[in-house]
């Protein structure tokens, strides 16, 4: 290998290997995370392995019905399915644990080479190979990264933004590179939480238009077609996943919240502490003290603080310094919510009604501070050693402030190992601010080993403080229920298998999902359906009439739990933990009703079902649909049930509604005997067919019509940077020398 290779390769080599030393309780002591499980395991791995299952026979799944009466996983941007990301774990059945920890570990990597190659390359900086690994180090390993390991979707957006970044400055100068920048720009509104994705497009607009003013007259406006060119491709080619999206979450239960109840998770002012010891208020599920499971706290370690303070001092003349400060007190202001004053003004807009956690918002504020402490690396090179000098001999000062100060600081921390850890936090800052100025010394007068021995302390200080947040040793098997299971699966019918709130600690409905059983519950997502789950939890018990039309023929009950009322009784009590009771009031998973009645909403629709009276097997609630007054009987044989079709063979001697216990939802269309014919929204939540007399072939499909648009937009973007860069290449325009980009 050549020396050039091994320059090239040296900075990725050394994010690669600080990964793996901050990751030392996955490797050494068999650890993993999150702690709690988080969403990691509890959301998206029974999704993941959903998929996985039906990718091994052929079949990439859009629609996952093991979850509440279904579920259109493809409109849910966590679950990830157009992700690359994801796609080496759907490639592998059952997925190993080990594999799902190396996905949560992914983004934190390419964010981190992300922004190694942005302070590299980007015209903006160009800076030496020890800032911008401090930069990226800083980034990578910074808090918003590590407490939302357990939520990879989270950090994918993180982790693209300075890649969009890089592709902007490359855009902004030639037309050839609009791919590197729409190309990146598709994967983060594909890959990313929509929280996030919305503070990162945040920054690449502003950043945008920061470019565009850069340019002058008239480069600017070049710029800003170019760039505008590119961000609509990249809108385009994501459509993708932004269109079913969009169409689903109205449906959900997130956008049933009123306006004045979206606020909580806010950024807190006397939070700014937590940059520079995140000990302070606590960090992680079990330190924190504020009554947040996870405190947002901007943290990219206290070195990076500092040396970010020297980027600042040492390039007070440089309009991206204060562009920097600027992006940083925005974030700020953001992640305060309605604390600070300019989220008020925000909050009314479509797209940040939608996301008031608004203390995620730091992490704007984590990047800024990341560029900010390699731009001080950089300044360390030019050797003005009275600048340094005053520089260091502030930190002196603060970390004796901090040393004889940490008790009257922490007063205010409750008593006992929350006041302890804050004070030690903070003297440990403080022997970190004399480090960091001893070595900056050495860097003014032996940058290579002073740049050295800061990266190594930044390193340090993330490992030891971060690298057990959210590492916890892997849970020991639990009770595995064998034969319980043995027990369900030799039913060979079609039904789904509930679980009483009191047995949820024992047998999760998602284990559940993820041994192949369907279960009338999901994870608690707050983009769950929402009409499915107001119905569900309306349903005021288990002998209830709306209860049946749920398909619901197990129940498991903690041990010993008497029966569920009449009808339902114990059939299955050979496991030491809980017990199986039989609901022989169930209804089938599908059949046909001979008279309906007209509703027009599903509010009406919900009254009506709630009504004790009900009776679903002989009268349904159609939503706008026809009217049937029969008493005809038939047949149905179930000949494909898969994610997204059903083919059932109905024979019946009058005209009926054919009703399946999923849910209903745009997308789903209809063939009776190879023609088209309409789904109506049955009982408020199920899905209906009109099946005239005789025998029939009837089909389900989920082909959502937001899903062909968005590909057929995609198609369109990779067509159009297709011809164009052919085009392009064929004709070569002349460039005037000294033309600016």
């Amino acid at each position: 290998m050549g020396n050039r290779a091994k320059t090239v390769l040296s900075g990725p080599l050394f994010l690669t290997v600080a990964l793996f030393l901050f990751c030392w309780p996955l490797w050494l002591l068999g650890y993993r995370f999150p702690k709690g499980g988080g969403d990691l395991w509890n959301l998206l791995h029974p999704v993941w392995s959903f998929v996985a299952e039906w990718v091994e026979q052929g079949v990439f799944p859009l629609w996952n019905y093991r979850m509440m009466g279904g579920d259109p996983i493809i409109a849910d941007t966590q679950y990830g399915l157009l992700n690359p990301f994801n796609w080496p774990l759907f490639l592998i059945h059952p997925i190993p644990d080990r594999l799902v920890l190396v996905r949560g570990l992914l983004p934190i990597w390419w964010a981190g080479l992300g922004l190694y190659l942005y302070l590299r390359r980007s015209p903006v900086w160009q800076l030496g190979r020890p800032a911008a690994l401090v930069g990226a180090m800083a980034y990578m390993l910074c808090d918003s990264f590590i407490i939302h390991l357990g939520n990879p979707p989270f950090n994918d957006a993180m982790a693209w933004l300075p890649w969009v970044l890089l592709g902007v400055d490359q855009a902004a100068c030639r037309s050839r590179a609009i791919p590197l920048a729409a190309l990146p720009v598709a994967l983060l509104l594909i890959s990313g939480h929509g929280q996030m994705v919305l503070y990162a497009a945040l920054v690449i607009v502003l950043y945008s238009l920061w470019q565009v003013l850069e340019g002058g007259w008239p480069n600017g406006w070049r710029r800003l077609g170019r760039l505008a060119l590119a961000g609509l491709l990249g809108i385009a080619m994501a459509a993708p996943v932004l269109l079913p999206a969009l169409e689903r979450f109205p449906l959900t239960v997130r956008a049933g919240m009123p306006l004045e109840a979206r606020r909580g998770l806010e950024y807190f002012p006397t939070m700014l502490i937590d940059i520079l010891s995140p000990s302070f208020h606590g960090r992680g599920v079990d330190q924190s003290w504020l009554g947040w499971a996870r405190a947002e706290t901007g943290y990219v370690g206290a070195v990076a603080l500092y040396i970010a303070i020297l980027g600042i001092l040492g390039n007070l003349r440089q309009r991206r310094t204060w562009a920097l400060v600027a992006l940083g007190f925005l974030a700020y202001e953001i992640a305060l919510g309605y604390q600070g004053w300019l989220y008020p003004h925000l909050a009314p807009w479509p797209l940040f009604a939608e996301s008031w956690k608004t203390a995620r918002a730091i992490f704007v504020l984590s990047l800024a501070l990341a560029i900010l402490a390699a731009q001080g690396i950089e300044s360390l090179r030019h050797r003005h050693r009275w600048r340094v000098f005053l520089w260091a001999g502030g930190l002196v000062i603060a970390g004796l402030f901090l040393w004889l100060r940490a008790p009257a600081l922490v007063s205010a921390v409750p008593d006992g190992s929350p006041r302890l850890n804050a004070l030690v936090g903070l003297r440990f800052a403080a022997l970190l601010a004399w480090g960091t100025a001893g070595l900056g010394w050495m860097a003014s007068t032996s940058p290579r080993w002073g740049q050295a021995g800061l990266l190594l302390l930044l390193l340090a200080e993330l490992v030891a403080l971060g690298a057990t947040v959210e590492a916890e040793p892997s849970p020991q098997p639990g009770p595995v229920h064998e034969p319980a299971k043995a027990f369900l699966r030799a039913d060979t019918g079609w039904f789904r298998v509930d679980v009483d709130a009191a047995a949820r600690g024992v047998w999760s409905p998602v284990s559940l999902q993820v041994d192949g059983f369907e279960v009338p519950q999901s994870a608690g997502n707050a983009i769950d359906l929402r009409e499915f789950v107001v119905m569900y939890w309306s349903i005021p018990h288990r002998t209830h009439p709306a209860y049946r039309m749920l398909g619901v023929k197990y129940i498991l009950v903690p041990k010993g739990a008497p029966p569920g009322g009449e009808g339902i009784w114990p059939v299955f009590v050979d496991d030491p933990l809980v017990d199986i009771h039989l609901n022989t009031l169930a209804l089938p998973r599908v059949w046909l009703v001979y008279r309906t009645e007209v509703v027009s909403s599903y509010g009406e629709a919900m009254q009506r079902v709630l009504d004790p009276e009900f009776r679903p097997e002989l009268l349904a609630f159609v939503e706008n649909g026809p009217i049937l007054n029969g008493t005809g009987k038939g047949q149905i044989e179930l000949g494909w049930y898969s994610p997204n079709d059903v083919v059932l063979t109905v024979h019946t001697d009058e005209a009926a509604l054919l009703v399946i216990s999923d849910m209903f939802y745009p997308g789903w269309y209809g063939e009776l005997d190879g023609r088209p014919v309409s789904v109506y929204r049955t009982n408020g939540i199920l899905r209906g067919m009109v099946v005239p007399p005789g025998t029939h072939r009837v089909e389900m499909h989920f082909r959502p019509r937001s899903l062909r648009i968005g590909l057929g937009l995609a198609t369109v973007a990779l067509w159009i940077l297709t011809i164009g860069g052919i085009w392009r290449r064929a004709v070569r325009f002349p460039n005037p020398a000294g033309l600016p980009c």
